[in-house]
């Protein structure tokens, strides 16, 4: 099977069931989700984690989960998918009630593959802070770390700093 393929295969497999999307991987496989803080090598976690994904009901909250392959870079023995995911129907991400918004966000699935072509390691990135933003959340979609100057740190220009050197 093409790497390609195979990452349709993988997308596919979650809306289907977490059965499906669990067969896909190596009896000794390690999942790491960075940006959730999980490390998982066990198939009943794994289980666990990716059944919310194949929900077909619309109305529970839980959300109809819709991936799109952007892009795959690899070959037979590993790969990066670059995917887009939009949850329709959502009431929360992260804790933050979506109040009928809807977002999407982009990610990116490095996979090590077995012999056997099933997932031995895999490690996801994506994007938490565009969706937040799109929920109000006070959060930067440019990139660093801002916050606001409390008026007390601000330098009078009567302080001796001329104004034209305030930066």
């Amino acid at each position: 099977m093409s790497s390609y393929r195979f990452a349709v295969l993988w997308l596919k497999a979650f809306r289907e069931s977490a059965e499906k999307v669990c067969a896909l991987y190596a009896d000794d496989f390690l999942f790491e989700d960075l940006i959730l803080d999980q490390s998982i090598t066990d198939k009943e976690d794994l289980h666990r984690v990716f059944a919310p994904y194949a929900n077909k009901d619309l109305t529970n909250g839980i959300g109809i989960n819709l991936f799109r392959i952007d892009e795959y870079i690899g070959d037979a023995r590993s790969g990066i998918i670059r995917w887009t995911w939009e949850p329709e129907g959502s009431a929360a991400f992260l804790g933050v009630p979506t109040e009928g918004k809807t977002f999407s966000t982009s990610g990116q699935t490095f996979h090590l593959y077995d012999a056997d072509g099933r997932i031995r390691r895999e490690s996801t990135y994506w994007d938490a802070v565009s969706p937040l933003h799109t929920l109000g959340l006070p959060v930067s979609i440019h990139g660093g770390v801002t916050a606001p100057v409390p008026a007390s740190a601000a330098v009078p220009a009567s302080a001796g700093v001329p104004a034209s050197a305030a930066v």
